[in-house]
Parts: C-alpha cells; structure tokens; sequence
C-alpha cells in the first residue's frame, strides 16, 4: 500500500513538473498527499528538473528526471485538485490513479485555437506597441507563420533553441516584406510579433521560486528564460544584419 501511495505521489510532482507548475507548489502538493495517506517520515526536494523524495527511514526513496518541460496549466489544475480531494478522504488510492491519468490526458488547445491565438497576440501587441493598423496586420501574419511553423517543429520534436531563433528569422522576414509592401514601418511589427515567443512563464516562475526561497530552481529558471531570449535576439539580429548587408537599407 505505501509503495502504490508513494509511486502515485512522486507520478503527481512530476505531471506537475512537466506541465509548468512551480516548484514549491509540487513540493507542496507531494507532502500534503503523503500526509493523507499516511506515509511516515516523507522528505521530499524538488528542483525545476528532478524530484527526489523518500520514505520510512529511507526505506523507500526514487529520484524522477523531468528533462521534458511543457506549458499546459490545466494539468496542473487537475493534479491540485486531486490532491485537495486526496486531503478531504473522498477519494481512494485506486480512485487518485484513475483521475491522474485522466489529468495527463487532457488535450492542448486544438491547433486552430493555437493559430489564432499566435495571430491575435501579434496583433495586439503591435498596437499596443505604437503601431499603426498595416504594421499590426503585418505582425498578424508573421504571428499566424511563427504559429505554423511552431507546430511543425513541435511534430519533430526540433531542439528548442533552433525553434526559438529560427522562428524569430521567420518573424523579422516576414515583418521586413510585409511593411515593405504596406509601406509602413517594420519596427513595431517585428516587436509586436516577437513577444508571442518571450519567455514570460519562465521569467515569471523564476521570481516566484526566488520569492519562495528556491534559489537553485529560480536560476535555473531565470538562466532558461535568458537563454530564450538571446536566441530571439540572434534570429532577429541575423535576419536584420542580412538584410542590411544585401540592400543596403537599415530596417525602421
């Protein structure tokens, strides 16, 4: 019984981890859940990678890698609200496992919701940003692309640095040739577009940990969103570079 608790609980910090969750919110949910169930003497660490806990006088103990991090807080939601169903005795160890696959199943958003999503933020952010409507609707359209080709490279399971800077080319490619035909300004719509790709979870879960004391998980984190958006500035800084060297023309 305290293997099956146990093996469901480290399942439940990883879905947690896997999906975006803070790290203290998954250390949390782990402990509050051993408590439950009874577990005695449970210690768990959780960084923004690994977990690792035991159990009894170290009786039991695992450590779980979570190289793989995507975004889906629904997930998360899911396992939090199974864990306070846990606390409450409503639900039962067979009853917690059938709910936590259910909860790594849910779907991400259809890819349709993903395109608008990519070109509706692009747009919004070009406005916001000063830009006119032609420059905004050039941002659209980089959006929908970056969105597009994000999804292809997701299929092929593509490095994320290559995606991050060969998407932000695509971007600034885009933007250049569409404000040259609407004869407006690129500047904004390349901004506007590129924040679709800015790493704000990551920056913002960095903060938290830091917050909550985590320093070793909000550098990782922080190291993560920097890394994301450096690669955001050699796609762009390429792309502009090129241009430039090949028309003699600097980008406005």
């Amino acid at each position: 019984m305290t293997d099956l608790a146990f093996n469901l609980i480290m399942d439940c910090g990883q879905a947690m981890l896997a999906n975006g969750g803070e790290v203290f919110r998954a250390q949390d949910t782990m402990e509050i859940m051993a408590r439950s169930f009874g577990i005695v003497d449970f210690h768990v660490y959780v960084l923004t990678n690994g977990i690792f806990a035991s159990a009894g006088t170290a009786e039991i103990s695992e450590v779980r890698n979570v190289p793989v991090r995507t975004t889906h807080l629904g997930r998360v939601a899911a396992v939090n609200a199974l864990s306070r169903e846990i606390a409450a005795g409503g639900v039962t160890l067979d009853e917690a496992e059938h709910r936590l696959a259910e909860a790594r199943r849910i779907p991400f958003p259809k890819d349709w919701v993903q395109l608008v999503s990519g070109m509706g933020g692009a747009f919004s952010f070009a406005m916001i940003f000063g830009g006119d409507l032609r420059s905004a609707i050039a941002a659209a359209v980089a959006g929908l692309a970056a969105s597009v080709y994000l999804l292809l490279c997701g299929r092929y399971s593509l490095p994320g640095g290559f995606q991050k800077i060969t998407t932000a080319s695509l971007i600034t490619l885009v933007c250049i040739l569409l404000c040259q035909a609407l004869h407006t300004s690129a500047s904004h719509a390349i901004i506007g577009a590129l924040m679709i790709l800015t790493p704000g979870i990551a920056f913002t879960m960095g903060i938290r940990d830091f917050v909550q004391g985590d320093y070793l998980s909000g550098t990782i984190r922080m190291i993560d969103a920097l890394l994301i958006a450096a690669s955001i500035a050699i796609g762009t800084g390429l792309v502009l570079s090129l241009y430039s060297l090949l028309t003699g023309v600097v980008v406005a």
